[in-house]
């Protein structure tokens, strides 16, 4: 029985990542809660029954993950449940992994390698057939495909590098340079070099660097830039999407360097005005509509959740301790990793080495892109420190303490979970409650639409999303019916998307409309003196959007 369950954790661990990979595109709650409820499982069917003790690394990650959590809860003026799934996905993926045998390890391996493989198919099938000038798969951008091939790729090479020439990591590690190249991310290229160069600094110390595996290594790299620009060269034809796109000039990769800077001013600007708790998990974007002046090259159109510098972004949202929390998870990998593996058996050193090597390429890569906030990083960068805790000997097994046996200790932690369990669960459900909604106004269910928005927003009344949802739907009540209560309901809950967010515009732009379209249906509609003030707190914290500019002069004309 033991057996057949454990035969379940690298399938599990497969579906987790396709979760997963779909969610870091989607931004959706559900795939982040269905990833790690089968991370869960995985953990469930793959793990031992021995207790694994507390180390640094467990400290660091669930000191970040607390902080991110209750920063999300307690200190931001945005909630946003990212704030609670993206830690949770952190530490689901380096418990599970801790807890992994050495063979249920290599099955979950072989399943993120898979995983590796088919989105670096993909990405080449981008560059070649399709016409892609940069490859991306199923993800938003390059430099998210890019980190996420670099945290498969690099341990490979790691392997290569200490001697390890199976034919199947020779095959993944050139299939995997490949599109590491196709993707065209500069930032992750840099991250390569650095995990290499940590691969190299590990390997020297630990007397396992092989001459014929450096060139080794570097030969796979060779290779794949080969294919690469292979496949960019063929005239693939009527193969090809129309519109072909061209790789980026010299003066498109200058311009984003420099806005890249004029991000960096921005956030920095923002931490100073709120030095101690920061300003909020993933509040950029906030920050970016209200300082657009201070960023030409964005103009009025382009948006961004990131810095494009997790470190500056970290301390921007979460303050000094969430930096320190954040240094502590990238810092403490290759400083354990020097000081230890060259104490571990010689036939045990070649995977923390790949490991820590691997941690230290997104380390790298979030000095220039954002691969923290995304979910399927934070999945593999949870599951390479769990393996790496456990083959450094900080977390050997043991067996179980009285602490754990106890009563109060296990009815308290029942608890927890329960409460835990609540909090991520309404996200969840209140998702649901409003996709159902509005796919029930589309098709003309008013009555059904109604009920299920309206659940969505008192299931989730911190989240503003489902405020705003709802107050579309009676807006377009209001306009199509003439009807008293549509038109009230809509400014309720257009306030109350504002009172939950005081940041986003567009809860906010919704209360003025409504004022100036349906006023005649409300009882105590605004007046003109509080109607102009909104439209200034409008202006301050979107100066650029259309909208605001459109009620500034639909307000000017009614003067």
């Amino acid at each position: 029985m033991t057996a057949r369950k454990g035969s379940l954790a690298a399938p599990l661990f497969f579906l987790s990542l396709a979760a997963v990979c779909a969610g870091s595109r989607l931004g959706f709650v559900a795939p982040w809660a269905a990833a790690a409820s089968l991370l869960g499982l995985a953990g469930w069917a793959g793990a031992t029954g021995e207790v694994i003790p507390r180390s640094r690394l467990s400290a660091a990650v669930f000191c970040y993950a607390l902080l991110v959590a209750l920063n999300t809860l307690l200190v931001s003026p945005a909630y946003t449940p990212a704030g609670l799934y993206h830690p949770l996905l952190l530490c689901t993926a380096f418990l599970v992994a801790r807890r992994f045998p050495d063979r249920t390890e290599l099955g979950a391996a072989i399943a993120a390698l898979t995983m590796g493989a088919i989105l670096a198919a993909w990405g080449l099938a981008q560059i070649g057939p399709l016409g892609v000038a940069r490859a991306h798969a199923i993800f938003e951008t390059p430099a998210t495909y890019a980190a996420v091939v670099n945290l498969l790729l690099v341990p490979l090479l790691a392997l290569a590098m200490t001697g390890r020439r199976a034919a199947w990591v020779l095959a993944l590690g050139g299939l995997l340079a490949a599109a590491i190249f196709a993707a065209g991310s500069r930032g992750g290229l840099l991250a390569l070099a650095a995990g290499l160069g940590t691969a190299a600094i590990l390997a020297l110390r630990a007397g396992m660097m092989q001459r014929r595996g450096l060139v080794l290594a570097l030969a796979l790299l060779a290779a794949g830039w080969i294919l690469a620009a292979g496949l960019r060269a063929l005239p693939w034809g009527d193969l090809a999407e129309s519109g072909v796109e061209t790789p980026p000039t010299a003066e498109a990769q200058s311009a984003s360097s420099q806005s890249r800077l004029e991000l960096y001013d921005l956030s920095r600007t923002a931490w100073l005005e709120r030095p101690l708790t920061g300003t909020g998990y993933l509040t950029f974007r906030y920050v970016l509509e209200q300082g657009r002046a201070k960023v030409p090259s964005y103009g009025e159109l382009l948006e961004t959740w990131f810095v494009h510098n997790d470190y500056l972004q970290t301390l921007q949202e979460l303050g000094p301790l969430g930096l320190a929390a954040l240094l502590a998870l990238v810092g403490l990998p290759a400083w354990l990793g020097h000081r230890r593996i060259p104490l571990l058996p010689m036939e045990r050193r070649d995977a923390p080495l790949a490991a820590a090597a691997a941690l230290a390429a997104m380390g790298f890569h979030a000095l220039v892109d954002f691969p923290f906030y995304i979910p399927v990083c934070l999945v593999l960068y949870g599951a390479l420190l769990g393996s790496l805790d456990r083959k450094l000997g900080e977390g050997e097994p043991r067996a179980a303490q009285p602490l754990h046996a106890a009563m109060w200790f296990r009815a308290a932690r029942a608890g927890f979970l329960l409460l835990a369990g609540v909090i991520l669960l309404r996200p969840v459900v209140a998702e649901a409650a409003a996709e159902w909604g509005l796919s029930r106004s589309e098709r003309g269910h008013s009555q059904s639409a109604a009920f299920w928005l309206e659940a969505a927003r008192r299931l989730e009344p911190v989240d503003w999303r489902y405020h705003w949802y709802a107050g579309q739907f009676w807006d377009g009540q209001a306009s199509v019916s003439g009807r008293r209560e549509a038109a009230r309901l809509a400014a309720q809950a257009y306030a109350a998307g504002f009172e939950a967010n005081r940041l986003d515009v567009r809860n906010l732009l919704g209360k003025i409309s409504v004022q100036r379209r349906h006023g005649k249906l409300l009882d105590a509609p605004a007046d003109a003196r509080t109607q102009a003030r909104w439209v200034a707190e409008a202006e301050a914290l979107a100066p650029f959007n259309d909208a605001v500019r459109r009620e500034r002069a639909l307000l000017g004309a009614a003067q």
